[in-house]
C-alpha cells in the first residue's frame, strides 16, 4: 500500500513540475499573462505629451545661459513622473527607453550644470585648517599622556 502512495506522490511532484515549466515557457506567472511593450503608444505618448510639456515649463528658465537645474525641479520631477506612467502603460520597462529620454533632456536643457566650482578661499580654509592644526599639535598635545612625561620642546 505504501509503494502505491510513493508512486502517486511521485507522480504528482512530476506533474507539478511539469506544470511550472509549462507556464514558464508560455510567459504565464502569478500576475497573469505579461503583455509586450507597445513601443508605438510609448513614443507617442512621450514625445506628443511628457516632453512638450517639460519644454513649455523650460522656455523661460535661461537654461541657454546658466544652468536651471534649482528652479526647474519641478518640472523635472514631472516629466520623470510622466515617463513612468508612459512606461506603467505601455509595459515598456526597458532602461535604454528611459536613459535615452533623460540623455536628450539632459544634453538639451543641463548641459551647462556640469561644472563644479570651488568654494571661496575662506570657506575652504574653515573648512580645512582645523584638522591640518589638529595633524601637527596630536603628537605635541599626547607625548606627556602616553609617556607619563612634560616634552622636551615646549
Amino acid at each position: 500500500m505504501q509503494d502505491i502512495i510513493d508512486k502517486m506522490e511521485n507522480q504528482a511532484a512530476i506533474f507539478t513540475c511539469f506544470i511550472v515549466t509549462l507556464m514558464s515557457l508560455t510567459g504565464l506567472s502569478e500576475e497573469g499573462y505579461i503583455e509586450p511593450c507597445n513601443m508605438l503608444m510609448f513614443n507617442h505618448y512621450v514625445e506628443n505629451d511628457c516632453i512638450p510639456h517639460f519644454n513649455q515649463s523650460m522656455e523661460a528658465s535661461n537654461y541657454q545661459n546658466s544652468c536651471p537645474w534649482p528652479t526647474s525641479r519641478k518640472s523635472y520631477i514631472l516629466l520623470s513622473n510622466c515617463v513612468a506612467d508612459v512606461v506603467s502603460t505601455t509595459k515598456c520597462k526597458q532602461a535604454s527607453l528611459h536613459n535615452k529620454i533623460f540623455l536628450e533632456v539632459h544634453r538639451t536643457y543641463y548641459s551647462l550644470c556640469w561644472h563644479m566650482k570651488d568654494p571661496p578661499i575662506p570657506i575652504l580654509m574653515c573648512l580645512t585648517l582645523p584638522f591640518i592644526v589638529t595633524t601637527f599639535l596630536f603628537p605635541v598635545l599626547c607625548t606627556p599622556l602616553v609617556t607619563g612625561h612634560q616634552s622636551v620642546g615646549l
